[in-house]
C-alpha cells in the first residue's frame, strides 16, 4: 500500500488534537496507545505508533488495518474516507444543487436542542433561542465553546455549516464548520 506522507502528517495532527495531547516522547506513545484502547477498544502498540510518527524506522510498513483504526480515532469511519474527505479535493465545483436532510430554524421552537457533528471527531449541542439565534450548550473538540451565541437559518447533513458568531461587542464573525465533508450528524434532541 502506497502511503502519501502528507496524509500521514494530517492524520498525526488530528490524532494529537483528538487526544488533546502532543506526541513527542516514548511515554506519549504509551499514553496514546491507552487512549485508542479506551476509546475504540482496539489495540495498537506504542511501537506501531512510534513507526507512524517517525520516532523509529518502519514508517512505510504501516498496515491498512492500523490506518483504519487511527482514522476511526479521529472520527472518520476508515482510512479511505479520511483521505477522500479530509486530505484530497478531486476538483472544485463552482456550483451544485444542495441535497441532504435539512433542519430549518423556522421549524424549531424556542428551547429545542440540536446535536451536530462533523469530522474530525467534532460535536456540539445547540439550544434554539428564538428567531435564528442559538447558544452552544456543549462542545467537544470544536472551536465553538459552551455559552457562545450565533445565528443560523438551516443545518444540512453532508454540507458545511455557515454561522454568524456574535462577538462581545455585538458584531458577528462568519464561521464555517465541516468545511471538508460537511456535517455528519444533525439530530433534534
Amino acid at each position: 500500500m502506497s502511503i502519501n506522507p502528507q496524509h500521514i502528517t494530517l492524520l498525526r495532527q488530528l490524532i494529537e488534537e483528538s487526544a488533546d495531547h502532543r506526541v513527542e516522547t516514548s511515554n506519549d506513545f504509551i499514553f496514546l496507545s491507552g487512549e485508542i484502547r479506551g476509546r475504540l477498544n482496539e489495540n495498537l502498540s506504542a511501537s506501531t505508533l512510534k513507526r507512524l510518527w517517525g520516532y523509529v524506522d518502519g514508517y512505510a510498513s504501516v498496515r491498512p488495518s492500523t490506518l483504519n483504526i487511527l482514522a476511526r480515532f479521529t472520527g472518520f469511519p476508515d482510512w479511505e474516507t479520511f483521505v477522500s474527505d479530509y486530505c484530497e479535493v478531486d476538483g472544485v465545483q463552482s456550483s451544485h444543487r444542495v441535497t441532504g436532510e435539512t433542519v430549518y430554524t423556522a421549524d424549531l421552537r424556542e428551547g429545542d436542542c440540536l446535536e451536530v457533528e462533523w469530522n474530525p471527531n467534532r460535536r456540539c449541542i445547540f439550544r434554539h433561542l428564538g428567531n435564528c439565534d442559538f447558544e452552544v450548550t456543549e462542545s467537544r473538540n470544536a472551536k465553538l465553546k459552551a455559552g457562545m451565541k450565533f445565528s443560523c437559518d438551516r443545518f444540512t447533513l453532508h454540507q458545511p455549516l455557515f454561522i454568524h458568531v456574535y462577538n462581545p461587542n455585538g458584531e458577528t464573525d462568519l464561521f464555517v464548520m465541516g468545511n471538508k465533508g460537511g456535517l455528519t450528524k444533525v439530530t433534534k434532541l
